[in-house]
């Protein structure tokens, strides 16, 4: 029995990109040292923790890029995660206090942007779907974090609950999807285990 190639056979990449991968490769661990040294060294508020994210985030988006599995729809929903992580990082550290009113606005123009594509490329959408099942996640989980009882904020309280909604409709329309992406899942990560 010859065993069928499902996957596309990845492009070589050019040398630009090699020289540059293996350049940021070492500078942005030693940056990432000597901000975290620096920031110790002086004391004050960690803005290391910002610098060493935002380090991270660049070598996940541009340098660490799965060629085979790499969609731009995922791509874009890995980008507005960061983002998201990286907001919170700012204001949790350096400037408190706007996080709860900005971010439910950023995450529902995110689940709203990508909700968007999703229906338009319906045709390819079982590639996008577990993109778009984790930030919904991320909106349910947040959630308390925006919300408070009485509402003082409801600018967070809306857009909070905007993205919840946008979520369940997802869920409700493409719930056959659903099921077979997190049985696939399931199942490949239980044939992984034996």
């Amino acid at each position: 029995m010859e065993a069928k190639i499902i996957y596309p056979i990845p492009k070589d990449q050019n040398s630009f990109h090699r020289y540059t991968r293996s350049i940021a490769r070492i500078a942005f661990p030693v940056a990432a040292v000597v901000c975290l040294i620096v920031n110790l060294c002086v004391k004050g508020k960690p803005w290391s923790i910002i610098v060493i994210w935002s380090l991270y985030t660049a070598w996940k988006l541009f340098f660490s890029v799965k060629a085979v599995e790499f969609s731009l729809f995922s791509h874009f929903a890995r980008v507005f995660i960061y983002v998201l992580v990286l907001l919170w990082l700012i204001d949790h550290f350096l400037s408190t206090g706007w996080s709860k009113t900005v971010l439910p606005i950023v995450l529902f123009g995110m689940i709203l942007t990508l909700f968007t594509v999703f229906f338009i490329t319906y045709d390819r959408k079982e590639k996008h779907l577990m993109s778009l099942l984790i930030l919904g996640v991320i909106a349910i989980v947040s959630a308390p974090y925006f919300i408070s009882f009485p509402v003082r904020n409801w600018i967070a309280f809306g857009f909070s609950a905007a993205s919840i909604v946008l979520f369940v409709v997802l869920l409700i329309v493409s719930r056959k999807q659903v099921v077979y992406e997190l049985k696939t899942r399931f199942i490949a990560k239980e044939r992984e285990k034996h």
